[in-house]
């Protein structure tokens, strides 16, 4: 009997060396922040086929986003409204300041700040060093009287 239980005790001395290694190394992993989805969240623009890709985006962690756009088209363009949507969240930027105002006019080839400067435009509270995906929308006018949406997505992490 003594043999049989010394072939267990080894086998079970074997194993538990085993999953220690295994749970170190987990450990080292997750503190390097391996499993963090934020780690391999580039800033990656999607779809803005029409009017160019953003040259620049950022979202802080008190949920202000701000996106520079470039109007890539031959005409001049007139935007009537930004809207940005992150899960639940959506917030809308009328171009219009006030009443009597005129709307924002791009000329071709030129970048604007598609969101105020002072304020951005508020999607909740997110965490910093969290990784986010915003889904960007905006109607403008290319003076040929028709009306037209950009589209697009921004990814990123939480400033």
């Amino acid at each position: 009997m003594s043999m049989k239980a010394q072939s267990a005790m080894e086998y079970l001395m074997t194993y538990g060396w085993a999953i220690l290694i295994v749970i170190i190394v987990a450990a080292a992993l997750y503190a390097l922040g391996i499993f963090n989805p934020a780690t391999y969240t580039g800033r990656i623009p999607t779809g803005f086929t029409t009017l160019g890709t953003p040259t620049d985006w950022d979202l802080e962690s008190n949920g202000n986003f701000s996106i520079i756009l470039k109007n890539q088209l031959s005409d001049t363009i007139t935007v009537y409204t930004v809207t940005v949507t992150m899960g639940t969240n959506t917030d809308t930027w009328n171009t219009t300041p006030d009443l009597g105002a005129t709307y924002l006019q791009i000329s071709p080839g030129s970048t604007y700040s598609a969101l105020p400067a002072t304020t951005g435009l508020d999607l909740g509270s997110p965490t910093a060093g969290t990784s986010y995906s915003v889904d960007v929308s905006m109607l403008y006018n290319t003076g040929s009287g028709l009306d037209h949406t950009e589209t697009g997505t921004v990814t990123g992490t939480v400033t």
